[in-house]
């Protein structure tokens, strides 16, 4: 399969992600305002540190599966037993929230913490799904559980009429839960193939998955830390504003994640040389591609805020400062394919992560309180840049590929996209 056509199969699935986020984003806007919709937002944030996280088992499971060849039922079973364990914590740390934490946050730590034991064990199965190279199932996971809760949000707001930042994350923990059942079905076939609990396949998930949960985290809160920063400053409502923006521009992402997916099996079983080319190869794709996407947003980042209640009308000049850094961290997932599923070293994206997230937050308190939320996108954009250029010194060092060998498209890179168009055009003679 070409990464061009691979890409696009999985940007299919992916795009259907972005729908539901958007569509989010819309509907919470207008029922909750800005300042329900920041703290949704916030609520939402705390579950998505916690997926980060477990992103790290999803990444330990596949590489147990994809690269080291053991039964999907072994390792399927012994990643819900440590996966298991977690969930209960993230129910337990959610209660305690609601005893222990300030304000706001005591109401939204329950639905969190429920939400996110549901990210967690569906993280095993996903982990499975992509170990196998069954992309398709794999992407379902990643669609049915966001457009599950979307659904639960809706009914919540406009069947049960309760309008309220914890009603929908509430919905949005049920909505997660529901999507579980529906997967193991999903995945019927061969999932459960040698079913058995090993416990030194315990010990090495757990430290693949805290070496690259570690890193998922550092590399979501570097997404995700300059909004605590303007909820400090700017409060709920600014933080509602701001996320309007940051989700737009990060919907950029499912193309670079869409590309770097297709190559993740292949990268995983290929020799280190031939998985730094075609790392290298998805990056150039994950370029061009990304370029012509940002330059767009860009151009029509007025239009897409008018979609929201007038008084977000600011998340548009934070888009667009938002975009430049957001292009070229696009070219992370790649990198961090490369060393988590070819090198088995998740904690390098962790210290790229990491590099990013002090820059940012050390920006952020200087920027923020003298250009708003236009600060904090400022101050992203310009972390983003430095820790991705950082990362491909980096890469380039230790795979002796060159600039040009990264970033000089040639004949196969072409004929990726002659045989994407070839297959569209016999598609639509059929």
């Amino acid at each position: 399969m070409s990464i061009a056509y691979g890409g696009i199969v999985a940007f299919l699935f992916r795009g259907l992600n972005l729908v539901v986020a958007l569509l989010t984003l819309t509907i919470t806007a207008h029922v909750l305002g800005t300042d329900g919709r920041g703290a949704f937002f916030l609520g939402t944030s705390l579950v998505g540190i916690a997926s980060a996280f477990t992103g790290g088992i999803t990444a330990a499971v596949a590489y147990q599966v994809g690269n080291q060849r053991r039964p999907p039922g072994a390792v399927l079973l012994t990643g819900t037993v440590l996966s298991g364990g977690l969930a209960v914590l993230a129910v337990v740390a959610g209660l305690a929230g609601r005893a222990m934490a300030p304000g706001d946050w005591a109401h939204i730590a329950p639905a969190a913490g429920a939400a996110s034991a549901a990210v967690i064990v569906i993280s095993v199965v996903s982990g499975v799904f992509l170990g196998r190279g069954a992309l398709v199932r794999y992407n379902v996971a990643l669609v049915l559980p966001p457009f599950l809760a979307f659904c639960a949000v809706v009914a919540t707001f406009f069947v049960l009429h309760q309008k309220t930042p914890t009603a929908a994350l509430a919905a949005f923990a049920v909505g997660q839960w529901a999507s579980m059942p529906l997967l193991m079905l999903l995945g019927s076939a061969g999932l459960f193939d040698e079913l058995r609990l090993d416990g030194r396949l315990l010990a090495l998930l757990f430290r693949f998955a805290v070496l690259a949960g570690i890193a998922s985290a550092v590399s979501y809160l570097n997404y995700r830390a300059d909004t605590f920063v303007v909820e400090y400053f700017e409060g709920k409502s600014g933080v509602g504003i701001y996320s309007s923006a940051v989700l737009i521009a990060e919907s950029v992402w499912q193309f670079s994640g869409s590309l770097a997916l297709a190559a993740y099996p292949r990268v995983g079983s290929l020799d280190r040389t031939a998985a730094a080319k075609l790392s290298s190869r998805v990056m150039r794709h994950t370029l061009v591609i990304l370029t012509a996407v940002c330059t767009v947003l860009f151009l029509v980042a007025p239009l897409l805020v008018r979609v929201l209640p007038a008084s977000f009308a600011e998340a548009a000049p934070a888009l667009r400062l938002l975009l430049p850094g957001t292009l070229l961290y696009g070219l992370a997932s790649a990198v961090a394919g490369f060393y988590t599923y070819q090198r088995g070293m998740p904690w390098v994206s962790a210290v790229v992560a990491g590099v990013g997230l002090v820059i940012d937050l050390a920006l952020d308190v200087v920027l923020i309180p003298a250009l708003g939320i236009n600060g904090a996108a400022l101050a992203s954009s310009i972390a983003y840049a430095i820790a991705i250029l950082g990362a491909l010194v980096a890469f380039m060092w230790d795979t002796k590929e060159t600039p040009a060998d990264v970033f000089r498209f040639g004949r196969a890179d072409l004929q990726d996209y002659r045989t994407l168009l070839g297959r569209v055009r016999a598609a639509v003679n059929r």
